[in-house]
């Protein structure tokens, strides 16, 4: 089975008829996964068998997805989507940061081979524009950690500290580099020299050794984790409070399989248990 991340950013006159022509594809072709479209453009996971996987990237990009925005992997474990799911939406990655598509067709970036070479510079900071809980559990060598709980609080904590920022060159970096795209132009409002790193993280283990890279990589989906390889991780999901968690979090006493972790055991009622074990017991007879 091979996994398909895909976005662009593109002007879409007609989001309405246009997730009704993608549910036709992708319903007749019997794939699954989620899909968001809004007037700025695409964002998206899917799974596919290796025999369609020619055919649905040609027609991600003959719908205006650019090629060096799609990213693949492979997985052979348990089934990352049940069903195909289309939605519509304001913006293809929430953020509130109020940007024109031309401010970031503007954008700045520094493909992946080209990345270490370039954090290594001396006037440069690096800045994990990812939530708190996706760089715990792998990060770049010397990259800042924010410590934002949602994208949209990217906003306010750049506000807060351009100042520190000023007169340098900024490197940034999320899962697939869609994040970025928006971060980007927002931190070039503020006067700051900002560099994205082309195809975020996952370009990156794709195309490069990542030797600066420590740890995994937090996904969005059933796998919770991928190592440099593009493969399975080992980090875990805590289903009382949807957190990744990370071996060494997962010894704790405070850790319960399927109820409970460090961050939400004290916070645990009666109901929110019988709820969760309602939920696994439904998953046990889906699986």
């Amino acid at each position: 089975m091979r996994v398909i991340a895909f976005y662009s950013f593109f002007d879409i006159s007609n989001p309405k008829k246009l997730k009704e022509e993608i549910n036709l594809f992708f319903l007749l072709k019997k794939i699954k996964g989620s899909i968001l479209v809004s007037n700025e453009g695409l964002n998206g996971t899917i799974t596919v068998t290796q025999k369609k996987e020619k055919n649905t990237i040609n027609y991600l990009i003959s719908l205006g997805v650019l090629n060096e925005n799609i990213k693949i992997s492979n997985y052979s474990g348990q089934e990352i989507f049940k069903e195909f799911k289309i939605k519509l939406k304001n913006e293809i990655v929430t953020s509130d940061f109020g940007l024109k598509i031309s401010e970031i067709k503007q954008s700045k970036f520094i493909q992946p081979n080209d990345w270490d070479k370039f954090i290594n510079k001396k006037d440069v900071k690096i800045i994990d524009i990812r939530n708190n809980y996706e760089y715990k559990i792998g990060h770049f060598k010397n990259a800042i950690n924010p410590k934002i709980d949602t994208f949209k609080e990217f906003n306010e904590y750049i506000k807060i500290n351009k100042d520190q920022f000023q007169n340098k060159k900024v490197a940034i970096y999320c899962t697939g580099g869609i994040r970025c795209e928006k971060a980007g132009p927002l931190m070039e409002r503020y006067g700051i020299d900002t560099h994205q790193l082309k195809g975020g993280i996952l370009k990156y283990f794709e195309q490069t050794n990542s030797k600066l890279w420590n740890g995994e990589c937090f996904v969005f989906d059933y796998r919770v984790s991928l190592t440099k390889e593009l493969s399975k991780g080992i980090s875990k999901l805590c289903y009382g409070c949807n957190t990744p968690l990370t071996i060494k979090e997962t010894k704790s006493p405070k850790y319960e399989k399927g109820f409970t972790c460090p961050v939400c055991f004290d916070n645990m009622t009666k109901k929110k248990r019988r709820s969760l074990k309602d939920k696994r017991e439904h998953w046990k007879k889906v699986f």
